[in-house]
């Protein structure tokens, strides 16, 4: 072909006018059809989240819940929820934010009279402006089921929406004089599975929208580990987390740590933390003024699981190298360089008089001497990968 146009080219300026003009028309056929793809994925990208068929055509008519109105609060959806189908066609659902039913049309809202109990569940936690109530997934079933539903259009990966009876929830309502029809409005959750193999004390977390921004998420992450500290046990989040999740636990971890190092180190001046990891201050005397305990006690302190406490020393850069050995250094001096540097917030979000459960119990009992034996340091190694 390119032959053709040479020889056309040489016998006529107007052969070779038609070749390039029938050489642009073939060039503008084949490349139209390549950038038509291009503009549904965008359009898609822009409207997420869009009801979309099997095939990835967009689907006709609004077959995704799009808004949620509840407890007086009109919400955008972020995800699909696999709400029964009659109920996404008009886009809106109202739900009502004692029992969390789900209605299609706003008249059924209003003339909906629920007699369900509100709050429902047990109490464990309470202060001026929040509470939060313990709710057995196998015995509020479709309560439950409600509530998982509703998270699903907030949370990209939620995957368990029937299968609750295995899980604790726990409602955190706060105390609200806009919410419509109750003195509390229905602002997030977050659940545990009742018999975890992997020691979670988290499986999922949500904080609806308007709530957010008020360190919600962080007070009920604290109330998690309260509740693991009362069972005198270790525990920690579902993994793996999204960054968002990581960074709100790296926060906590960070805090809850050097608030018991500071707590520790207020009574000696060096401790040694078994399980080949050492906790020495920054003392020439260090053999006279040691101190024991084992790494299971600092985890149990904290409530957190031992290789979150490992790496929370390490990204804090506790960590050091001396004599064969990793040290941990605690002096108060290096804690607070360490808060400094890292900026860490040591202040709750929880109110530590508002556990409701627990009481006392909350911490495991006391030793006031901090001393194990070779028995105990034994014990603590082989149990560093299961505590």
């Amino acid at each position: 072909m390119v032959a053709d146009l040479f020889t056309a080219a040489l016998c006529s300026k107007k052969t070779l006018r038609k070749a390039s003009d029938s050489k642009k028309a073939e060039a503008a056929k084949c490349t139209k059809p390549a950038a038509a793809p291009k503009k549904p994925a965008l359009k898609a990208k822009q409207k997420a989240p869009e009801s979309r068929c099997a095939d990835g055509t967009a689907a006709e008519g609004p077959a995704e819940v799009r808004r949620v109105i509840i407890g007086g609060y009109s919400i955008a959806a972020w995800y699909p929820s696999p709400y029964p189908d009659e109920y996404k066609q008009g886009g809106d659902l109202y739900i009502c934010q004692r029992c969390l039913k789900y209605m299609r049309y706003r008249h059924t809202l209003e003339d909906h009279q629920c007699a369900d109990p509100f709050p429902r569940g047990q109490p464990i936690y309470e202060d001026a402006s929040t509470v939060l109530h313990e709710i057995d997934g196998k015995e509020h079933a479709l309560y439950c089921q409600n509530m998982c539903l509703l998270s699903k259009l907030f949370l990209d990966q939620k995957t368990i929406y029937y299968d609750i009876g295995s899980f604790l929830f726990y409602v955190l309502l706060v105390k609200s004089t806009e919410s419509i029809g109750s003195q509390y409005a229905f602002a997030g959750y977050f659940s545990k599975e009742k018999n975890s193999v992997d020691r979670n004390n988290l499986a999922c977390i949500l904080v609806l929208p308007p709530f957010r921004g008020q360190s919600y998420g962080q007070l009920m992450i604290e109330i998690s580990y309260e509740l693991t500290k009362i069972e005198q046990t270790t525990g920690g989040p579902e993994q793996p987390l999204s960054s968002q999740g990581f960074h709100s636990y790296r926060s906590y971890w960070r805090r809850a740590i050097v608030q018991t190092l500071l707590g520790e180190s207020a009574t000696a001046a060096a401790h040694v933390l078994s399980n080949g990891f050492s906790l020495r201050g920054h003392s020439h005397d260090w053999e006279r003024n040691q101190r024991i305990f084992s790494l299971s006690r600092l985890a149990l302190l904290t409530g957190i699981r031992i290789e979150d406490v490992l790496f929370t020393m390490d990204d804090l850069g506790l960590l050091e190298f001396w004599r064969g050995r990793h040290i941990v250094c605690i002096a108060d001096e290096t804690l607070h360089r360490v808060i400094a540097e890292h900026r860490i917030n040591l202040n709750l979000r929880a109110d530590p008089t508002g556990m409701i459960l627990g009481g006392d119990d909350c911490h495991p009992a006391s030793d006031t001497s901090m001393e194990i034996d070779s028995e105990d340091s034994d014990r603590s190694s082989d149990s560093s990968d299961s505590d």
